[in-house]
């Protein structure tokens, strides 16, 4: 059994391929092509850390975004990112075994906004933590490195990330 993590997909989300200049041509295609990359490499038995920002733009679509959820493989975690507005209990019957804000395990916080100045209310939480890294999304700029951080989200990768990459990391520093 593997561990994958990855966090900014924004399934639905038609605008977010102009803005972070994603190589889909519709949203379709983009969900298409994301699933496909996720059950690549993902099996079954594998688990994944979704870390925030499963959809965005959902608009009525809840029905479709529970039938994609329910074609992605692997034991599905949600730490909740800002465009996660569904409830616990939409995202649990959905098919995810657990939905929290952040998640400490390893010496590896998972929180979906990085501990920077504006994002105060992750610092506050990492002040009163112990953890070796920072594990987020939110920024999805390719080139912007933080340092403590590891940035998960699908705009820096278009992969699915494996948890040996984050550990290696924690270990440089």
């Amino acid at each position: 059994m593997r561990t994958w993590l990855t966090s900014d997909i924004h399934f639905f989300h038609k605008n977010i391929i102009l803005y972070c200049d994603r190589p889909y041509s519709d949203f379709n295609e983009m969900n298409e092509k994301i699933i496909a990359e996720w059950n690549r490499v993902v099996l079954p038995e594998d688990r994944v850390i979704l870390v925030g920002d499963l959809s965005a733009g959902l608009g009525k679509q809840h029905a479709e975004l529970a039938e994609i959820i329910g074609q992605l493989r692997g034991h599905k975690h949600l730490v909740r990112g800002n465009h996660d507005h569904e409830t616990d209990d939409w995202y649990l019957s959905a098919g995810f075994e657990s939905v929290t804000d952040w998640l400490l395990e390893d010496g590896k916080l998972f929180i979906h906004k990085p501990a920077t100045d504006m994002n105060p209310e992750v610092t506050q939480i990492c002040n009163s933590l112990e953890y070796d890294i920072i594990v987020h999304g939110h920024i999805h700029d390719k080139h912007r490195i933080i340092p403590g951080h590891f940035n998960v989200a699908w705009d820096r990768h278009y992969k699915m990330i494996d948890i040996c990459e984050v550990t290696d990391e924690s270990k440089k520093d």
